[in-house]
């Protein structure tokens, strides 16, 4: 290959004299790029010898945690820095015997976890699957906003790679499959999956984007995913959306091509919508947490937020109620608040779950988030009153500080507000 992976210790006493020799002997460099990795350390910043005892056998943490969690672990830890510090715990084997592990395998684990249960739930709704009854005109707002946050995250992966980083591709795929495609795209599909009308249309978005996301995460996760993509074969042999997006089959993961590129399937306004339903969403279960609110609790919502944002709302309000656990939810300019109704400002919308809070309780929550948006305020205003400041930072960077100062005078207006409807 034209790579040399190596320490920074051997690079003049052994890289130097590889590129020289192969120079002089038949005139021609040996490698053209030379990958310098991370040396790794305990967690005191020792290196890692035998006479320390400081040691983590491979081996066991494979027996312990499982190779692709090993993997996972390293492949995260791989960053641009030159050394990279790995906590060493003791551990004994059901033999008695005395080893070192590390905490650090326990996040490849949970993630190998997640990876598996997850896909499994994800078949389990595939199978029947029809390419030929997969339609574009018929994807709803979650369809369109998970390919293009693939197509989004198939760039920056491929991008990084290709760059020869390690753990930013990684952070990247944990990011969209854990949160993007678990936590949100697959709990919305779960409705659509009880619908006839829905469902062909959820079943090949879904097979297309796990393809897609196995493979991606092969290089860095070989077993696991070669194991779910030989079960998604028998599922559902075609995965492809027909007339938007085709991919090729292979018979295995390891020989199955790389996802081209998908920058037809970005849209930002499907992107744009999601993000506020997300915010919104988030809002209400922060409530519902400080309140002490059963999840399975039904209750009613609604919002003040500015026009645009009230449609985006309306027009999603079943995402909403959804994933918040509510019974209905309405958004519109200027909605009034109701009595005893337990609010939270999300930007320039302002969030009212419905008849679930102690006046009192609420009104010394209020008193405490005004302070801190004064705090934020007096913060941002004293930057901008600082002339050093306004005339040397970059224009930008001035007027992001002009706009927060902005959202938080509003921010603030709004808790007044709803203290003065507290007091009557």
């Amino acid at each position: 290959g034209n790579v040399l992976c190596t320490a920074r210790e051997i690079i003049t006493l052994w890289v130097s004299r590889m590129v020289m020799m192969g120079q002089y002997c038949v005139g021609d460099i040996p490698f053209s790029d030379v990958y310098i990795h991370a040396m790794i350390q305990d967690g005191e910043g020792r290196k890692m010898s035998k006479s320390l005892g400081n040691g983590i056998d491979p081996l066991i943490a494979i027996n312990s945690h499982g190779a692709d969690a090993m993997r996972f672990t390293l492949a995260s830890m791989t960053t641009d820095t030159q050394d990279i510090r790995m906590p060493v715990a003791p551990m004994t084997l059901p033999d008695g015997r005395k080893v070192n592990t590390s905490p650090k395998f326990d996040v490849g684990r949970n993630f190998c976890n997640k990876l598996w249960n997850a896909s499994r739930f994800a078949m389990m709704n595939i199978e029947g699957l029809d390419p030929d009854g997969f339609d574009a005109a018929k994807m709803d707002v979650t369809d369109r906003w998970i390919l293009s946050r693939l197509a989004a995250t198939q760039r920056e992966v491929t991008e990084a790679l290709d760059a020869f980083k390690f753990s930013e591709p990684l952070s990247q795929l944990y990011r969209f499959f854990w949160n993007d495609f678990c936590d949100w795209y697959l709990e919305w599909a779960k409705s659509r999956m009880r619908d006839e009308q829905s469902k062909k249309v959820a079943q090949n978005v879904l097979a297309f984007v796990l393809d897609c996301t196995l493979r991606m995460l092969h290089p860095f996760i070989p077993f696991i995913t070669e194991g779910i993509y030989q079960r998604l074969n028998e599922l559902a042999p075609v995965r492809g959306l027909k007339g938007l997006a085709q991919l090729d089959g292979a018979d295995a993961l390891v020989i199955a091509p790389w996802p081209g590129a998908m920058e037809h399937l970005r849209d930002e306004p499907a992107e744009v919508q999601i993000q506020i339903v997300q915010e919104i969403v988030r809002a209400i279960r922060d409530v519902r947490s400080q309140h002490g609110i059963s999840p399975g609790e039904k209750l009613t919502a609604s919002a003040n937020a500015p026009q645009v944002t009230a449609d985006t709302l309306s027009a999603n309000s079943h995402l909403v109620c959804q994933l918040a656990g509510l019974s209905s939810f309405q958004a519109a300019q200027d909605a009034p608040k109701p009595n005893n109704a337990a609010a939270a400002i999300v930007g320039e919308t302002q969030v009212y779950l419905h008849n679930v809070i102690d006046p009192a309780a609420e009104r010394a929550r209020l008193e405490k988030q005004k302070q801190e948006i004064e705090q934020a305020k007096k913060a941002v205003e004293g930057k901008l009153g600082n002339e050093n400041f306004v005339t040397r930072a970059k224009p930008e960077v001035v007027a992001q500080a002009r706009e927060k100062l902005a959202q938080l005078q509003e921010q603030l207006q709004a808790v007044e507000r709803h203290l003065a409807e507290l007091n009557g």
